[in-house]
């Protein structure tokens, strides 16, 4: 993350996630995903002055990254179709055209269904 300020809006205003423990500290099931489904939506809105080069998601844990959502120019909405993943879980990671770039970990997916980058 180049961004401290990023990170912190990306945190608080994308999912909350940093207050929430895990759910395996929590001793609370994961959700899954939809049965049948495939794919999971996540609508993306590029709330930033300068443009998203491309999105990229991982399962988390995992270091296998795909591109789910090319460029999106600043002020825009698109929809990004992930792979389903087994516990709904994602590393998200996208650069922008001024050289700094977003990082998510652990982004529940299946229940979350926006993602809104912050500068």
């Amino acid at each position: 993350m180049t961004s401290p300020i990023l990170a912190m809006a990306l945190a608080a205003g994308l999912l909350g996630l940093a207050a929430q423990p895990a759910a395996a500290q929590s001793g609370k099931p994961r959700p899954k995903a939809p049965a049948g489904a495939s794919t999971v939506t996540l609508l993306v809105t590029n709330s930033r002055q300068t443009d998203l080069v491309q999105l990229q998601a991982a399962e988390s844990g995992s270091v296998s990254w795909k591109r789910v959502l090319g460029p999106l120019k600043a002020g825009k909405q698109a929809e990004a179709s992930l792979p389903r993943p087994f516990n709904c879980r994602v590393n998200l990671h996208g650069p922008f055209a001024d050289g700094q770039s977003m990082d998510a970990s652990d982004v529940e997916v299946c229940a979350q269904k926006t993602l809104n980058l912050t500068d």
